[in-house]
């Protein structure tokens, strides 16, 4: 009884739940901090802190304010029940059971089918004897490898390996007689990959398309199609230069976003090897990209809208702020989130693998597609020419 009101929620969810928080608890106070001892982290007493607030409003409302809900709903019974009908998802109408002749026959059950899965396992292994061995040979020896090389030795604070991530004032790479950072020498080595593909691309690959294309002429017509369409290339008076700056956008922070999963090594200034980052997650890269974005938009609306062009860029003085931070903030968040793995030894083993390909693919996906769309969206906006009236 709370309050003269009985709570009629069932004991035994309630039970589950308060023996879910005793081993959370337990398993909290047992881990302790990094350096030992029986202690609860700050984050884990914020948490206990919440939960305890947000039990006693849930056990508030359900003695003084439940009970004295009306059909006409006030305003906290009303933002009540819209919030609890979002979540409870409403009952959907029965359709009468079709009525057979015959009773349909039931499927194996779930024994039969356990007792079938040795057997049908060894058959699939047997069909892939040989893909089998060579993973097994490559594991091993991708193992072998890494127990020969062994730690690099003193790890790395995470503090400083975060600050380097956003800065690049620790790790810098000799440039001829300059040090820079290392996402310069990775959009250095995108940019010549991109431009050596393109040429290839172009002098052997494009002369032999044919009316009925083949996977790889499928693929870029796809692409460019697509990046076209976003940027309005096709119409009348929508010239053909934004299609292509659209294009290559897309295919550089695409690529420059995958460039970090390769993990191509260069020689720091004091003789250590690291991992190129991706050229964008450097927010002078962003901002580049970011600027050169809206001068395409703005010279592309004073060249074929005039001074109505013009003003209608300058309007949007922010559009370089925010493609460049949108751009930096999230390639950055992802390198961010897969060091923060990588520093934790119990994390370290195989999460790491699966957080940063995630991020990455997400990112490279996202990125590409929001960049192009808004260019392409703004450069319409700005070269659209006033409709006259008749």
């Amino acid at each position: 009884m709370t309050g003269g009101v009985r709570l009629k929620q069932p004991k035994k969810d309630l039970r589950i739940w308060l023996a879910a928080v005793a081993v959370l608890l337990v398993l909290a106070i047992a881990a302790g901090p990094p350096e030992g001892g029986a202690a609860i982290q700050t984050g884990l007493v914020s948490m206990m802190l919440i939960t305890a607030i947000l039990l006693i409003a849930a056990a508030l409302l359900r003695a003084f304010v439940i009970p004295k809900f009306t059909i006409v709903p006030g305003r906290l019974q009303l933002a009540l029940e819209t919030v609890v009908g979002a979540f409870i998802p409403k009952p959907k109408p029965k359709a009468p059971a079709p009525v057979y002749k015959t009773a349909a026959p039931k499927g194996p059950g779930l024994g039969e089918r356990l007792k079938k899965l040795p057997g049908a396992v060894g058959g699939w292994a047997a069909r892939h004897k040989t893909a089998l061995i060579v993973w097994a040979i490559a594991v091993a020896g991708l193992l072998a490898g890494s127990l020969a090389v062994g730690s690099h030795g003193a790890h790395e604070d995470v503090q400083i390996a975060m600050r380097d991530a956003v800065l690049h004032d620790v790790n810098r790479i000799r440039l001829f007689v300059k040090d820079v950072n290392p996402a310069l020498i990775a959009a250095m080595t995108v940019s010549c990959v991109l431009l050596i593909a393109a040429a290839l691309i172009r002098l052997f690959v494009v002369p032999r398309f044919k009316e009925v294309p083949g996977k790889f002429q499928m693929i870029l017509e796809t692409i460019v199609g697509m990046l076209d369409g976003m940027a309005g290339v096709g119409k009348a008076d929508k010239p053909s230069f934004i299609g292509g700056y659209v294009f290559a956008a897309g295919v550089y922070i695409f690529s420059s976003t995958l460039f970090e999963l390769f993990g191509i090594q260069a020689v720091t200034t004091a003789g250590h090897s690291v991992a190129l980052p991706a050229p964008l997650s450097d927010v002078n890269a962003a901002i580049a990209m970011g600027c050169l974005s809206y001068l395409v938009i703005f010279f592309g609306g004073l060249i074929h809208a005039g001074g109505r062009g013009a003003g209608a860029a300058l309007k949007e003085f922010s559009l370089p702020i925010s493609m460049s931070f949108r751009l930096f903030g999230a390639l950055l968040s992802g390198l961010l989130v897969t060091e923060l793995v990588y520093h934790y030894v119990k994390l370290s083993f195989v999460l790491p693998v699966v957080v940063g390909v995630l991020f990455t693919l997400l990112h490279a996906l996202v990125q590409s597609y929001v960049l192009t769309m808004l260019v392409g969206m703004y450069y319409h906006e700005v070269t659209e020419k006033p409709e006259h009236g008749e």
